[in-house]
């Protein structure tokens, strides 16, 4: 759902309406372009108590800025390509930004929402040389609820998930992924090799706004693979290899078998991975990443939209 922030800087509008009682009055927020479509019927206005503000930052293409948020970070989005990002795997609550381009860099805007609810706004605009390179966002909250007051805007930095994965009855997803894990392969030569160990995407299938992936893992070797962690990533295709790339974990609401944490020595395992349902632009690619516990053997491949559109009804 795009949600969409307008100017502030023009509050000093306040509108009667017919219909509230004489004393009611609503501050605009945004009172140019209320007027713009006024005469389109029944327009609502924006009250500046719903607008939240955004942070103005500037970013350059020889140097990354770090934005330090008080919880996990579960989504990110920016409104052009031309800023690119990455969440470290280690410190999920850190965003590294960066301009991919110096040239034809417009102001854009971008968001950040964390897991406990906190959502927050950016204006970007680019810098040659920034002149704040690490933001710590916790430590600006009573500077944040000072200006807002002033303002009189929204300064409550929780926002109410609708749909949290973790609601999803696990129970149902488990069933679903054991049915998945059963049915016949389809998708081939998508996966990745390395030291005789191999994961496979061997098929896709869709159901209730989840999308199930069907995985093979086999181990050629002599030495049993601990898993560390299966990881999925939605990721800039054209910047896989950068050190900034604009990248969002997508969680699974569940994956069977859960006991499954080791491939035995020449064995081979099916396994399934519940995620929500997402199509993406064809620059964009689902990174699929298979760690081992103290090892080496680390997997990684790509599924592109063009597959992700193979996938079938459950």
């Amino acid at each position: 759902m795009k949600i969409f922030f307008y100017p502030t800087a023009f509050v000093g509008l306040s509108l009667s309406f017919s219909g509230y009682a004489q004393k009611e009055s609503v501050s605009v927020a945004n009172p140019i372009l209320t007027q713009s479509v006024n005469s389109t019927p029944y327009i609502l206005p924006i009250d500046k108590g719903s607008v939240k503000g955004s942070y103005p930052i500037g970013v350059s293409n020889r140097k990354t800025t770090h934005i330090i948020f008080p919880a996990k970070i579960r989504e990110f989005d920016a409104g052009t390509g031309d800023v690119i990002a990455q969440i470290p795997e280690t410190v999920p609550n850190i965003l590294r930004v960066k301009a991919k381009e110096k040239a034809d860099f417009c102001e854009t805007n971008m968001t950040v929402i964390t897991e406990e609810g906190g959502f927050y706004s950016f204006l970007v605009r680019f810098q040659e040389d920034p002149e704040i390179l690490n933001i710590n966002i916790a430590n600006n909250l009573l500077a944040d609820n000072f200006t807002s007051e002033q303002k009189g805007m929204n300064h409550s930095p929780i926002i109410s998930f609708v749909d949290k994965p973790n609601e999803k009855n696990e129970n149902e997803m488990l069933t679903e992924c054991q049915k998945v894990q059963k049915l016949t392969s389809y998708i081939r030569n998508i996966g990745a090799s390395k030291m005789k160990l191999t994961c496979l995407l061997t098929s896709l299938y869709v159901k209730n706004k989840t999308i199930y992936f069907q995985m093979n893992v086999r181990n050629d070797s002599e030495i049993d693979y601990e898993i560390d962690f299966f990881k999925f990533y939605l990721r800039d295709k054209d910047v896989l290899k950068r050190m900034a790339a604009q990248e969002v974990e997508i969680k699974p609401f569940a994956n069977y078998p859960k006991t499954l944490t080791t491939i035995r020595s020449n064995t081979e395992y099916t396994t399934v991975y519940a995620l929500p349902l997402r199509t993406f632009p064809e620059d964009k690619v689902i990174e699929v990443e298979l760690y081992e516990k103290d090892g080496g053997r680390h997997l990684r491949f790509q599924v592109e939209s063009d597959i992700m559109l193979q996938a079938k009804n459950l």
